[in-house]
């Protein structure tokens, strides 16, 4: 794969254009990092192609959690951990860029996995699965990304990434088919995510922050191509060190669309508009697919995600 030719905003050197993209290895307990994932992600980073990782989403509040054994960030005490598997990727790939992804569930939880109401922007019609959050629940779950996003400074990551995509808490902030808010949060869907980036920005000064984004959503009424480019930009006009562009509400798949890089709409409309790098994903499977959006000028990096799960010898033979 042809080599970064620039360093990601906030100076971080790459390797490789190749991204392992944050994928839930469901290996924790009680939020802690185990054995298990100390192995697994020893063994992805034996794999010489790739420059970054993306390592999965970590809640950043009890209230905030996705699944009964995702990795957490939620208070001081998971640091450690943090920092074993850290050096443990690094052990093997010294050069290897590792970014941590923070995550709030907000309604893409459940009450009996949480011990609490879900909440969201605001309560569908339609659901009545959660509470809508207020002023100062914004601010705790602010607060919280905030403290997170210290905490994995501190563990020796080199970035972090902020999750706005896949339905989760600032994508539902984001998306018109779930924030029905009537006060300025809802007449301006960015503004509480951007504040979140913001405020993480503030205390992290020239640490590494990315976001991801989802920035097209495949049901009538939702987020489309021109609005996620836009949303790109806002974030890439407040110092996002790179643009990790997916899909929204409807989630990291595309009905319809099994090409290689089913998200280069909205990846080429982002690049139009920003000046950081931008990373696609989905349906990537082998080095020449990755080369050939490449040179179509479709993004900057490529994340190879399920292909790489499958065999972490990906193309190994080609290097």
């Amino acid at each position: 794969m042809k080599k970064l030719h620039e360093t990601l905003r906030a100076g971080v050197d790459l390797r490789s254009r190749l991204v392992m993209p944050p994928m839930a290895s469901e290996a924790s307990v009680g939020g802690e990092i185990g054995e298990k994932s100390l192995a697994y992600y020893k063994k992805m980073a034996a794999n010489e192609h790739f420059g970054l990782f993306i390592l999965e989403h970590n809640y950043v509040s009890e209230d905030g959690r996705a699944s009964e054994k995702q990795m957490s960030l939620s208070d001081d005490s998971k640091i450690e951990g943090h920092k074993k598997l850290v050096e443990a990727i690094k052990s093997v790939g010294p050069d290897l860029a590792l970014f941590l992804q923070l995550n709030h569930a907000g309604m893409k939880t459940r009450g009996d996995l949480i011990g609490a109401d879900p909440m969201g922007p605001s309560v569908r019609p339609w659901d009545k699965m959660c509470r809508a959050m207020t002023a100062e629940d914004m601010e705790r779950v602010k607060d919280n990304f905030v403290r997170a996003a210290l905490r994995a400074k501190e563990a020796g990551y080199d970035g972090v990434e902020l999750h706005a995509a896949h339905g989760y808490l600032l994508n539902q902030f984001l998306s018109p088919l779930t924030n029905f808010r009537d006060d300025e949060y809802g007449a301006d869907r960015i503004k509480y995510p951007l504040e979140v980036f913001l405020a993480m920005k503030e205390a992290l000064g020239d640490y590494p922050l990315a976001v991801r984004i989802g920035g097209v959503e495949t049901i009538a009424g939702g987020t489309t191509v021109d609005k996620g480019a836009s949303i790109a930009k806002a974030f890439d006009d407040a110092g996002a060190c790179l643009l990790d562009m997916t899909g929204g509400m409807t989630g990291y798949s595309r009905p319809g669309h099994k090409e290689a890089g089913w998200f280069k709409d909205l990846s080429l409309a982002v690049k139009k508009e920003t000046e950081a790098p931008v990373l696609l994903t989905g349906g990537i499977n082998t080095l020449a697919e990755a080369e050939k959006l490449l040179d179509e000028g479709a993004a900057d990096l490529f994340g190879i995600g399920r292909a790489f799960l499958k065999d972490p010898n990906w193309e190994t033979d080609k290097l």
